[in-house]
């Protein structure tokens, strides 16, 4: 095998460790995970081996250098006076075999192991005075976290006074039970929420809330295991965790003090069985010195103690049968194949489809109809194809051939510039309409207020709408055939509708759903063309030249506007009356009178009822105001309307001054 040149490797490099902070930042700060933890695992160890066969290239800012991740959240930050490390990571027995004689040599003999299960969970730091919980903090990237004390006050099992006076810091893991994970997913889902992808996620986006009153809906548990400073009769890790328990703390009860190697791994096989039966969630074992003085000898490197290491679960794998692909086309035209396949029992439940995410995947895998695959759940959630078992494949066996129409509508299949998506770029593509008129009506788009989901399935359901612009025909009469619509919701929902005729041109470029054309996109393009006839001729080139914009965004949208259908839709809305103009106001700041919003920073939060969001945004905006999603010290004024929820908490925390609806329509009269 031919050495990897240095500028091979620098290249390889930085490839993964961008790859790698984007999972991370999805991972940690938006606790919404893109992969599962074995696929991060595997990106993360080739990174690790790259750096260690070529030193010299690490470098302060890789992913291997840091603990957890960026912190972006709008929390108080809190500095750690003992840094929260990692954990290292084996996936095998053989390297928890290693370990030990690691360990073994580094002290010069055998040692002794507390045992514990490694919790799917957030990590979680209680400091306490004189026996009171004073700070409760996150770990965020291990030196800094997030202070989440008003919000643990509410999680049941920590406890807010200890039997004893003592000054002091433990730390464990916050997590969400499995049955509380399916409610709360349930009740999202019902609500037409986003749902939380694992219980991990669903903790931390429960615990790193604004308003605490939020977290104390969410049923959070915690298990400590981690004894900063122990008095000086603690020795061991088993005898802190049983102390720690005295004082009132929930400790898990599995763990146990293990003589040699023999015995892990008669733990393993016990809880590699049993997990399923657990009421929480783990993703594997975890072993530590259980001698502290040893753990104090060992000490750390950069990132993880040297003395502790997690077993991670290998991921469960069965044998079944693919007997058809099915396409499905999203809210965007994005066409993706899902294997259906013979029911089978995965981590405790019952498996017959998995995504195959898009054709290069499909073809990479080779999976044929009538093929036997492995399949695993990713990350214990995710069903996926490893695997086909080629030795099993039917002799008559046929390439799957990719479809070149779309499943719903029959118009031809494209593939984007740079994209290895299929799609259907018909704006009226039946299976698009549905997601397509809930995003045109959200918040940061056409923000038609009442025109959530459960109202867009009616509408479509009852052959009242076909399309956007079949919304700005709706009468009194259509919308009384909704199930409990009555005159109030009727009234509200047909004037939020019209109200959304007089938008400035960026929100409706934004609500038509064209793949990669963000709001911020959206906007830029408008304020460069001024309205919708110039954008939908404006070349890939003319496009281009607007800074920030690629030409991904411009061939997309370019494709969206030669077809024909989307033409045809645009002259509907102008025939319906809807504005095609930019509103927006570009006079330069120094030109504009002096008033009392005039070089403010402004935060709009509640339901509000004299403008739509977007068109107090632009009248704030043409008067110099600076208007921002989120609140910190340096807002000058949060507005709020009805029904106003964290921003308004956190402007009253930070002394942000405010302004109800009313005053500041008055101050702009």
């Amino acid at each position: 095998m031919a050495t990897l040149s240095k500028e091979a490797a620098q290249e390889q490099i930085l490839a993964l460790r961008a790859k790698l902070n984007k999972w991370a930042d999805a991972y940690y700060a938006q606790d919404a995970p893109v992969v599962e933890d074995a696929v991060y695992d595997q990106n993360y160890q080739q990174l690790l081996n790259l750096e260690a066969e070529f030193p010299d290239l690490v470098t302060p800012d890789s992913i291997t250098q840091r603990v957890g991740g960026e912190i972006k959240s709008d929390l108080s930050k809190v500095e750690h006076p003992v840094p929260m490390l990692s954990m290292g990571d084996v996936f095998s027995k053989a390297e928890l075999e290693e370990f030990d004689q690691r360990i073994q040599k580094l002290v010069g003999h055998s040692v002794s192991y507390n045992v514990e299960l490694k919790i799917d969970g957030l990590s979680l730091s209680l400091e306490y005075t004189d026996g009171k919980l004073v700070r409760a903090s996150t770990r965020g990237n291990g030196r800094i976290g997030e202070d989440v004390t008003k919000n643990v006050q509410f999680i049941s099992d920590i406890p807010k006074t200890l039997p004893e006076k003592l000054t002091t810091e433990v730390r464990g893991e916050c997590y969400m039970g499995k049955e509380a994970f399916l409610k709360l997913n349930e009740e999202r889902d019902e609500k037409g929420e986003q749902v939380f992808a694992n219980p991990r996620n669903a903790a931390a986006g429960s615990l790193r809330q604004l308003d605490p009153q939020v977290t104390k809906k969410r049923n959070l548990s915690t298990f400590i295991y981690t004894w900063v400073n122990p008095p000086e009769d603690i020795t061991s890790q088993h005898q802190a965790i049983q102390k720690m328990k005295d004082l009132g703390f929930h400790t898990n009860e599995t763990g146990k003090k293990l003589a040699n190697m023999a015995e892990v791994m008669d733990f393993i096989d016990e809880y590699t069985e049993k997990r399923d039966s657990l009421t929480y969630g783990i993703d594997g074992i975890v072993l530590k010195v259980d001698d502290l003085s040893l753990q104090q000898k060992l000490g750390n490197t950069v990132k993880v103690p040297r003395w502790e290491i997690a077993y991670k679960f290998p991921p469960e794998e069965q044998e079944t049968v693919v007997h058809e692909i099915v396409w499905t086309v999203g809210r965007t035209g994005v066409v993706t194949p899902t294997a259906v396949m013979d029911p089978v029992e995965l981590a405790g439940t019952t498996v017959a489809r998995a995504v195959l995410h898009n054709p290069d995947l499909l073809k990479q895998k080779d999976v044929r109809i009538g093929d036997t695959v492995k399949l695993h759940k990713a990350g214990d959630i995710i069903p996926e194809i490893s695997q086909v078992v080629l030795k099993k494949r039917p002799k008559d066996s046929q390439v799957y051939q990719i479809p070149t129409t779309c499943p719903s509508c029959g118009q031809k299949l494209v593939h984007l510039q740079g994209e290895v998506a299929l799609r259907c770029i018909n704006p009226a593509c039946p299976a698009q309409v549905e997601e397509g008129i809930i995003h045109f009506a959200s918040r940061p788009a056409m923000n038609i207020m009442g025109l959530g989901p459960k109202i867009v399935k009616q509408l479509i359901a009852k052959d009242l709408v076909h399309d956007i612009a079949d919304l700005y025909h709706l009468t009194s009469d259509d919308l009384a055939q909704l199930d409990h619509f009555g005159d109030k919701s009727i009234n509200n929902l047909l004037t939020a509708i019209d109200q959304s005729r007089q938008n400035s041109v960026e929100l409706l470029l934004y609500g038509l759903g064209i793949d990669h054309v963000g709001a911020k996109a959206a906007q830029l393009i408008a304020k460069r063309f001024k309205n919708l006839s110039k954008i939908m001729v404006a070349s890939v080139q003319e496009l281009t030249a607007i800074d920030t914009i690629g030409e991904t965004i411009a061939e997309s949208l370019t494709t969206y506007f030669a077809n024909p259908a989307a033409e045809k839709l645009v002259q509907e809305l102008v025939d319906c009356h809807l504005n095609m103009e930019y509103l927006g106001n570009d006079v330069p700041a120094a030109d504009i009178e002096d008033n009392f919003f005039k070089g403010k920073t402004v935060v709009l939060t509640g339901k509000l009822a004299h403008y739509s969001r977007s068109e107090f945004t632009t009248k704030l905006q043409a008067l110099g105001a600076k208007v921002t999603s989120s609140v910190s010290k340096k807002t000058d004024y949060v507005i709020h309307g009805t029904d106003a929820g964290s921003k308004l908490t956190k402007a009253q925390k930070l002394g942000v001054a405010l302004l109800t609806e009313e005053e500041a329509v008055a101050k702009i009269k």
